[in-house]
């Protein structure tokens, strides 16, 4: 099969999708203040794609499940790590984070675009059921990881927001009052 025929056969809302998400890490190389719960959206979305792939998969059951859980897990764990050795301030009041500029967020938005556009091809085109099952406990891991990573993030700076009192600023690295 040709690169323009895959491309060509991909639905029209994979590429309103990737729209959006490189939209989104686009602007996360700029660094701002943003609300809290636009900081929600990515993970939401993430999430919701990998456990809706799931129920729509017919081969996708408790291994796969399993694999989605240990994944978020996981990926929760490194969006934790990285996102507390990240410089950030809380603004309580304004319910806001003012984030650095960073690629990573649309490193991991290509990456994972990359890694679930090829597993979407390789599902619709294999023929071996054992390879077939592989790719679906891969898809639900990386949805797992994905979303699980965004989440860590969106859990560090939900954290810091909450240990804030009154009207003082809470930064990342270390929650040193600022």
């Amino acid at each position: 099969m040709s690169p323009l025929a895959i491309i060509q056969g991909t639905p029209t809302w994979v590429w309103l999708l990737l729209v959006f998400l490189a939209y989104r890490g686009i602007k996360a190389l700029h660094g701002g203040t943003t609300p809290l719960s636009k900081l929600a959206i990515v993970p939401l979305v993430f999430a919701g794609l990998g456990i809706a792939h799931m129920l729509h998969e017919p081969l996708a059951g408790w291994s796969a499940a399993l694999a989605w859980i240990i994944g978020i897990g996981a990926g929760i764990a490194a969006g934790l790590f990285t996102a507390s050795r990240t410089r950030f301030i809380v603004d309580p009041v304004a319910r806001s984070v003012m984030l650095p500029g960073s690629f990573v967020p649309l490193l991991l938005i290509a990456v994972t675009f990359i890694a679930k556009f090829w597993l979407g091809f390789e599902m619709a085109t294999v023929t071996n059921v054992a390879a077939l099952m592989n790719y679906v406990l891969i898809d639900a891991a990386v949805s797992g990881v994905v979303a699980g990573m965004f989440a860590g993030r969106f859990i560090t700076y939900w954290r810091a927001m909450n240990e804030c009192t009154g009207t003082s600023a809470i930064s990342g690295t270390g929650g040193t009052r600022g």
